[in-house]
C-alpha cells in the first residue's frame, strides 16, 4: 500500500516536472521569438534611421545655403558643402561648433535654441531665432531651430548670404533714382518750351519753328530712352533670341564703321580698321553690330577734333575672337572703370552731352549673351580701349 502511494507521488511529481519543463521551454521559445522580433525591429529602425540620415544629408548637401546640425553639446553632426566652404573646413563632424566656426554670435544663437531662447537680452521664442550677422565682410541672415521637443536632438542652424539681395536692392533704388533724373530733364525742357509757345506772343515764325524743333529733339530723347530701356529689359530677361551664325569679323565691323564715318568726319576724325580677312566669329551680326556702334559712338563723342579712333580684331585665347575699339580721347578715371557698364552711369558728365547712359550696359549684356566678356582699359588723357570677346566659329 505504502509502495503504491510512493509510486503515485513520484508519477505526480514527474508530471509536474514535465509540465514545468514544457512551460519553461515554451517561455524560452517565446522569449527567443520576442528577442528575434525586437532585433529585427531594431535593425529595421536602424535601417530607416540610416536612410533618413542619408536623405537629410543629401538634402543638406543640395541646399545653396549653409546648413549645420549640432547635438545638445553643440558638437557638429551634419555640415553641408556650403557651410564647409564658408568656414573653410573639411573635418568638422564631432568637433565643437565654436571650434569649427569661430563665431561667438552664431554659438550664442545655437545655445539659445538649445536652452529655450535666452540670448542674454531676455527670452525669445526658441522655435525661430533669426539674426543678421557679418562673416568677414559678407552679411548673412541666420536662423536657428531646435530639433525635437526641448531640443532633444539638438539644433539646426541655417545661414543665407544676403549680400547679393542687398546689392540688388541698392541697384533697384539707384535705377529708380537714375531714371527719374533722366526723365526729369527732357520733360522739364518740353514743359518750358510749351509754356513759351502757349503764353507768349511769338510773331516770329522762325522762333516758333526753333522751339518746335527743340521739343522734337527732347521728344526723340525720351523715345530713345524708352526704347533702350525696353531693349535692355528684353536682353536681360533672355527674350531676345540670338541667331548665332559663322560671320567674318570684317562684316561685323564694316557696317558700323560706315554708319558712323560721317559723324567722325564732322570732328575731323579718322577711323582706322585692322581686321584679318579670314577671322570668323560665331555671332548674331545685328546684335554685335549694335555693340560696335555703341563703342564707336562713345569713342567719337569723347575724342577731341582731329583725334584718332580705331577698330582691331585678332584671335584671342583658346576658341575666342577679340575685338577692340580704341581712341585717343580724354580717357576714363581709374575709379570709374569698374562702374562704366552700369545702367545710367556716366564717368564724367562734363565729357560730353547727350546719350541715355544705357549703351554700355546694353553692350555688356549682348556680349555676355554670346558667352563672351567685355572690359575697358584707360588712362586719363590717354584715351580708352574697349575690348570684348566672341566665340570663334
Amino acid at each position: 500500500m505504502d509502495g503504491g502511494w510512493l509510486i503515485a507521488a513520484l508519477a505526480v511529481a514527474l508530471v509536474g516536472v514535465g509540465l514545468a519543463w514544457r512551460r519553461a521551454v515554451a517561455e524560452r521559445q517565446a522569449l527567443l521569438a520576442e528577442n528575434t522580433r525586437l532585433r529585427r525591429e531594431g535593425q529595421a529602425a536602424q535601417a530607416r534611421l540610416a536612410e533618413t540620415g542619408e536623405a537629410l544629408t543629401g538634402l543638406a548637401e543640395a541646399a545653396f545655403d549653409a546648413l549645420i546640425v549640432v547635438d545638445r553639446e553643440r558638437r557638429v553632426r551634419v555640415m553641408n558643402a556650403a557651410a564647409r566652404t564658408l568656414f573653410q573646413t573639411q573635418e568638422a563632424i564631432g568637433r565643437s561648433f565654436i571650434e569649427v566656426a569661430r563665431q561667438h554670435d552664431l554659438d550664442d544663437l545655437l545655445a539659445a535654441a538649445l536652452s529655450g531662447g535666452d540670448v542674454g537680452a531676455g527670452p525669445v521664442p526658441a522655435l525661430d531665432l533669426a539674426r543678421q550677422v557679418f562673416i568677414g565682410d559678407r552679411p548673412f541672415r541666420v536662423r536657428t531651430m531646435p530639433l525635437g521637443t526641448e531640443a532633444r536632438y539638438g539644433a539646426v542652424l541655417a545661414l543665407q548670404d544676403v549680400s547679393e539681395l542687398q546689392r540688388l536692392g541698392r541697384a533697384r533704388r539707384d535705377f529708380v533714382a537714375n531714371i527719374s533724373h533722366e526723365l526729369r530733364t527732357p520733360l522739364a525742357s518740353i514743359r518750358l518750351l510749351l509754356d513759351t509757345l502757349l503764353h507768349n506772343a511769338l510773331p516770329d515764325a522762325g522762333m516758333q519753328r526753333q522751339l518746335l524743333e527743340q521739343i522734337a529733339v527732347e521728344t526723340e530723347a525720351l523715345s530713345q530712352l524708352a526704347q533702350e530701356l525696353l531693349d535692355l529689359s528684353q536682353i536681360e530677361s533672355g527674350q531676345v533670341l540670338l541667331k548665332l551664325v559663322p560671320t567674318p569679323v570684317t562684316d561685323l565691323v564694316s557696317e558700323p564703321v560706315a554708319r558712323l564715318a560721317t559723324q567722325a568726319s564732322y570732328k575731323h576724325q579718322e577711323i582706322a580698321v585692322d581686321v584679318p580677312p579670314d577671322l570668323t566669329a560665331l555671332a548674331d551680326p545685328q546684335q554685335v553690330g549694335r555693340v560696335v556702334v555703341n563703342l564707336l559712338h562713345n569713342a567719337i563723342k569723347f575724342t577731341p577734333e582731329g583725334g584718332r579712333i580705331g577698330v582691331r580684331a585678332a584671335q584671342g585665347e583658346g576658341d575666342e575672337v577679340m575685338i577692340e575699339v580704341w581712341d585717343t580721347g580724354v580717357g576714363i578715371a581709374p575709379e570709374d572703370l569698374p562702374r562704366i557698364f552700369e545702367r545710367f552711369y556716366r564717368a564724367d558728365r562734363a565729357r560730353g552731352g547727350g546719350g541715355t547712359g544705357l549703351g554700355l550696359a546694353i553692350a555688356k549684356h549682348i556680349v555676355e549673351a554670346h558667352g563672351g566678356r567685355i572690359w575697358a582699359e584707360s588712362e586719363p588723357g590717354r584715351g580708352a580701349t574697349f575690348r570684348f570677346t566672341l566665340p570663334a566659329a
